[in-house]
């Protein structure tokens, strides 16, 4: 049986080969018991749990070196089941089947049946096939990963494929979120009928979405679907944390106002008749939104997550710690909201102009002992 150990480096301290916290580089030894050969490999990892997974999957392999072929159908198949059965959204569950359709596709197209004919050459080809942003390009890749890892771990595949293919580089992009003037010609549009034209009420309801996101935070999803009893006064109840404390944010009086003349045929939620699938509403309110920021001729691609970037960005240049906007997202980690936020926080941007300021100091005093 196969075993982990661990080769210490300096600057570290331990001599322990079987100490398990430090970061040094892991390896795997022992005798194969079916042929009795001595092994002794580099983990190539410097996790021990990670090194203890490669070598548990070493010795299965020893045991059964020729597990069966799987078909490429037959492998997707199975792994969409399973992520079915991990209760994943319908949006992450359509993301996968599009990955299953692509994937079948092109094996077919390229003569492949069995998943262990799939190798980074193949996957390669396909992606520079793909005519999109780079940001998906990466969250492809992302879902790739997780298939082949699925299929290494249930022995179809001896290694991952796709970890071949290197990582595709994203240039971060700013934040980008609705000014105040920008926000107030977005409601302006709604007061302008000659948008409206063949139904009145709707730009009503369009105000009010818009204004409910501006003021919540809330995702689009969510505020579409959202039931009147989570409103009491002017407290939008936002979500339950995990300690089993409510999180409630404050709308300003005009929009409770606003909210409440607005209807709608199911008496429950504020936008949803409660038909069918909500994101296929949430859809309906997308296009909504779209051909308000057209009408208002923002000067930059708008979409409607940025009405919650707003929420955010505001509460951050008006010196909100970022821990309490985290809460107020609904964010895992603030570690979350630091990466997208960051750069709005208002005591950090002070901090930028002081160092700014003091560089000029220091600036005019040399140019003054120069001359002196």
């Amino acid at each position: 049986m196969l075993s982990v150990y661990t080769r210490h480096y300096p600057p570290c301290a331990q001599s322990d080969p079987y100490y398990r916290r430090c970061r040094c580089p892991k390896w795997i030894m022992g005798i194969v018991e079916t042929t009795g050969a001595f092994v002794r490999v580099s983990a190539r990892t410097r996790a021990w749990e990670k090194a203890e997974k490669k070598a548990r999957l070493m010795d299965a392999e020893a045991a059964d070196p020729s597990p069966a072929r799987v078909t490429v159908e037959d492998a997707l198949n199975a792994f969409i089941a399973r992520k079915q059965g991990q209760r994943l959204s319908h949006s992450w569950l359509y993301k996968f089947s599009l990955m299953q359709r692509e994937l079948v596709s092109f094996a077919q197209g390229r003569g492949l049946t069995y998943i262990d004919e799939f190798n980074d050459d193949e996957l390669g080809l396909l992606t520079r096939s793909w005519k999109v942003a780079p940001i998906t390009a990466q969250k492809r890749q992302e879902r790739w990963h997780s298939f082949f890892s699925y299929c290494v771990r249930k022995r179809w595949l001896k290694q991952n494929p796709v970890e071949e293919l290197g990582a595709i580089k994203v240039r971060p992009v700013p934040t980008d979120y609705f000014s105040q003037e920008e926000f107030q010609k977005l409601v302006n549009v709604t007061y302008d009928l000659s948008h409206w034209s063949t139904n009145p009420g709707h730009r009503v309801r369009v105000r009010a979405l818009l204004l409910l996101m501006r003021y919540s935070g809330l995702r689009l999803n969510d505020s579409v679907t959202l039931e009147r009893v989570r409103l009491t006064g002017n407290r939008l109840f936002l979500y339950q944390q995990k300690t089993g404390l409510p999180v409630y944010v404050p709308l300003p009086p005009h929009v409770v106002e606003l909210l409440s003349t607005v209807e709608n045929s199911n008496s429950r939620y504020f936008f949803w008749t409660g038909n069918g699938l909500h994101y296929r509403a949430s859809n309906c309110w997308h296009a909504s939104l779209q051909r308000l920021f057209k009408w208002a001729k923002l000067d930059k691609r708008a979409h409607p997550h940025m009405l919650r970037d707003t929420f955010a960005v505001e509460l951050l240049l008006a010196g909100v710690p970022i821990d309490q906007v985290s809460i107020l997202l609904g964010h895992a980690s603030v570690k979350t909201t630091e990466r997208h936020y960051a750069p709005f926080v208002k005591a950090r941007q002070e901090q930028l102009v002081s160092s700014v300021e003091k560089s000029w100091q220091i600036q005019g005093l040399r140019l003054v002992e120069k001359h002196a």
